[in-house]
């Protein structure tokens, strides 16, 4: 899954799920100051991607994360472990 992929999903999420209108998001959008996400919200906004994405996410990562790109990063790099798993079984 590329980086570009994973953006088109978090831009829906953010629309349909956390019904957040900022129009198109860009990878450098911070969740707090553009979209006015709470730390719950943004609790929330995790939850969702990993029932999307079908992942597991760290604990807490809600407190370290603040923009697009840094949750598209973790996301990628979540799929890639899940990859790499799946092709040593």
């Amino acid at each position: 899954m590329t980086y570009s992929e994973i953006h088109g999903k978090i831009k829906l999420i953010l629309d349909k799920d956390m019904r957040v209108f900022n129009g198109s998001p860009s990878y450098t959008a911070n969740f707090h100051d553009d979209f006015g996400l709470s730390i719950w919200e943004l609790n929330l906004l995790l939850y969702n991607v990993e029932d999307h994405f079908n992942i597991r996410l760290e604990n807490g990562l809600e407190q370290q994360l603040s923009t697009v790109n840094q949750l598209v990063t973790v996301i990628h790099r979540e799929k890639q472990k899940q990859f790499l798993q799946q092709g040593a079984a």
